[in-house]
């Protein structure tokens, strides 16, 4: 009878389920969290198999231990990365709500996270045995190892403070949920203390995001479904957070609001199919020319709304020619007619001029109207 090692069973089923919430997790890849949440997947896959190839090589040194030397790199190097993951993760969950203290708190972890890049590098490079090295075809830990563990316990047991200590900056509906991840994080670290054959802190970081798939990457209700960007609501709930924020700060944004010309003449003369193909595409045109500053969402049917953070006319125009752009090199792609293009109303919010997130609203809604009458020249 085969006898199979622990961390292999832990490693495989662990590994199996990350490809899987990376496979699974696709219809929200376009929005800022989903990018963050795919990051944190990849980033523990790549130590998952890192931590692989290092017990390959310790058990076979006489022909793998070259494998056992990138494995161990690649952990030393990556550990406080994948905690600084989860950070950004958990920011896509909340307001602008202690936003200064929360960027110091974040510097302070990027930081932590470049400096054991660095010294990691140096170390294996010039072969200083800082951290671990390998002596007759075995493992040993370097003189710095212990303070290096020592502050990533700190690292991941702060990732949970972090969650705390800013958890009214979670959105009401994700506060609970959002701190799986750090907590189960926190105990897979603990665990792995005395449970030195077993790498429990990425199995605690996999389970985390395995709660996070189901409640919230999965069937997020502020999700499109078609598209992966916003939906109305989650627009609205953003919209509204904006206008807050900017009344509070005295920091202006912009929003424009998009509707897309002659999209009827796509499902008219090349199916619904081809229809829904357009608005995917016309997504992650916006997507690509907004980038992680804005928020991107799906109006209704074919409409389309942006908000950005204090862009300037001049940004706005630029950027919107340059969706013009996209657009039409799309349409010349995909067989659509020339005039399938888009109307674009937008505005700056002034945080004086006591506006509703509705009433702006409405008024970016209807300068994009008038420009739509321009376009089919209605009178």
């Amino acid at each position: 009878m085969i006898e199979v090692e622990s961390w292999v069973i832990l490693n495989f089923f662990t590994s199996f389920l990350l490809i899987l919430l990376l496979i699974f997790q696709n219809a929200t890849s376009r929005l800022q969290k989903g990018r963050k949440y795919s990051a944190i997947l990849i980033c523990t896959l790549v130590l998952l198999a890192s931590e692989s190839l290092g017990r390959i090589g310790e058990i076979y040194p006489d022909h793998y231990l070259f494998l056992a030397k990138i494995g161990y790199f690649l952990i030393f190097l990556l550990d406080p990365v994948d905690t600084l993951f989860a950070i950004y993760y958990m920011d896509c969950w909340m307001d602008d709500g202690k936003r200064r203290a929360r960027n110091i708190f974040r510097i302070a972890f990027e930081l932590f996270a470049v400096t054991n890049v660095i010294f990691v590098t140096i170390s294996s490079l010039f072969n200083l045995k800082w951290f671990f090295y390998f002596d007759g075809g075995a493992y040993y830990r370097g003189e710095y190892f212990l303070i290096r563990a020592i502050f990533i316990m700190i690292f991941i047991f702060l990732l949970l403070v972090y969650a705390i200590a800013f958890r009214s900056s979670i959105m009401s509906e994700y506060k609970t949920m959002v701190l799986f991840l750090p907590a189960l994080a926190l105990i897979g670290a603990v665990l792995q203390v005395f449970l030195s054959n077993l790498d429990t802190t990425y199995a605690g970081i996999s389970l985390g995001c395995l709660i996070l798939f189901f409640f919230y990457q999965s069937r997020d209700v502020n999700v499109d479904y078609l598209t992966g960007v916003l939906n109305r609501r989650g627009l609205d709930i953003r919209m509204q957070e904006k206008v807050k924020s900017s009344i509070s700060s005295g920091k202006d944004f912009a929003a424009i609001m998009m509707d897309v010309d002659h999209f009827k003449d796509i499902n008219d003369n090349l199916g619904h199919h081809a229809g829904d193909k357009a608005i995917k595409v016309i997504a992650n045109v916006l997507e690509e020319i907004f980038g992680d500053n804005a928020y991107i969402g799906r109006f209704g049917g074919d409409e389309f709304c942006v908000i950005v953070d204090e862009a300037t006319d001049e940004i706005i125009k630029e950027k919107i020619e340059k969706v013009h752009r996209a657009i039409a090199k799309a349409a010349r792609k995909n067989g659509w007619s020339q005039d399938v293009d888009v109307s674009c109303g937008y505005r700056q919010y002034n945080h004086d001029s006591g506006l509703t997130a509705k009433q702006f609203q409405e008024i970016i809604d209807r300068l994009m109207y008038l420009e739509k009458q321009e376009h089919h020249k209605i009178t």
